[in-house]
């Protein structure tokens, strides 16, 4: 584990991991507005299901999951910005590129003033995407008002305008594009000797450093376990 003092991050394999993120990202959801009521209180989404899914927690010292992202690779099924931003998505496509997004990034509401747990979620989902699943382009459907986060602090490209998304209630989304060579670059850059990291803004100079990538990757392709027939069941996949 790389572990802050208080906190620690995995991929959640688990039955009952998987119930919590669900919940969790309900809870976040219904404060905002983006989700109808529902008896189990989850937010589950079609992506779940696929064997590629990939869901990151970080836990609290009392093993309480209090932040977590989910990642959906192409594969089967179309990824969930295809539905408003298909055109937008074909038209960054590269031959041969395969892209993944990131989805459902919650923190409970208790620790949304911690920045450790938004960095550890972001660094660790990189490194899954570049290392583990050697894809090369992320990206992610944002609120307008949470646009200038992601193009300041880890060099994202806006590539829509915005428009009501049905997957929060026509809540805006603007969709956000970076490439896993920027990303590859800032690291390298913010791991030279004459670095000066007060000048620069972004969030690459806090993430691992390149030497330290692979042992992450090793820790996380070990834990990466798609969902059980049974957990299919048992969450009502039809």
């Amino acid at each position: 584990n790389q572990t802050l003092p208080e906190f620690s991050i995995k991929v959640a394999n688990t039955l009952e991991e998987r119930e919590a993120v669900f919940n969790l990202a309900y809870q976040v959801y219904m404060e905002k507005g983006y989700v109808q009521k529902n008896q189990n209180q989850w937010l589950i989404k079609e992506y779940d299901f696929d064997p590629n899914t990939v869901v990151l927690i970080v836990k609290n010292q009392d093993g309480i999951i209090v932040g977590s992202v989910t990642i959906a690779f192409e594969s089967n099924f179309r990824l969930p910005a295809m539905s408003l931003f298909q055109n937008e998505i074909e038209y960054i496509r590269m031959p041969e590129m395969k892209i993944a997004e990131i989805s459902r990034l919650v923190i409970d509401k208790n620790y949304r003033n911690s920045k450790n747990i938004l960095l550890l979620l972001i660094n660790y989902l990189f490194i899954y995407t570049h290392h583990v699943k050697e894809y090369s382009r992320l990206v992610i459907q944002v609120n307008p008002r949470h646009v200038n986060f992601y193009k300041t602090f880890l060099c994202f490209d806006e590539i829509s305008e915005s428009r009501p998304c049905s997957q929060v209630q026509n809540a805006p989304a603007v969709l956000l594009s970076v490439s896993m060579s920027i990303y590859q670059n800032e690291l390298i850059k913010c791991s030279q000797p004459n670095f000066i990291g007060s000048r620069y803004k972004t969030l690459y100079k806090n993430f691992l450093k390149p030497n330290q990538e692979q042992l992450v990757a090793l820790y996380l392709k070990k834990q990466a376990k798609p969902m059980t027939a049974d957990e299919k069941i048992y969450f009502g996949f039809a």
